[in-house]
């Protein structure tokens, strides 16, 4: 995947994340969990985007 974009996936799942701590804060004793669903799901699909542009290490780099 394009490393270009690690900076934007980050950037999104975080925001994404920042948003449902939000809504959990405000909303404590009536958390609606559809609501949730629907701001985790990209959330995790950010996070898993943005490891994929990670680089992937050589053998020699894991050996010490």
């Amino acid at each position: 995947m394009n490393p270009k974009f690690r900076f934007f996936y980050l950037l999104g799942g975080t925001v994404g994340l920042a948003l449902l701590i939000y809504q959990a804060i405000t909303t404590y004793p009536d958390i609606n969990p559809a609501s949730v669903l629907f701001i985790t799901i990209p959330d995790m699909i950010f996070f898993f985007l943005a490891y994929k542009t990670y680089p992937i290490e050589s053998q020699s780099e894991r050996e010490y």
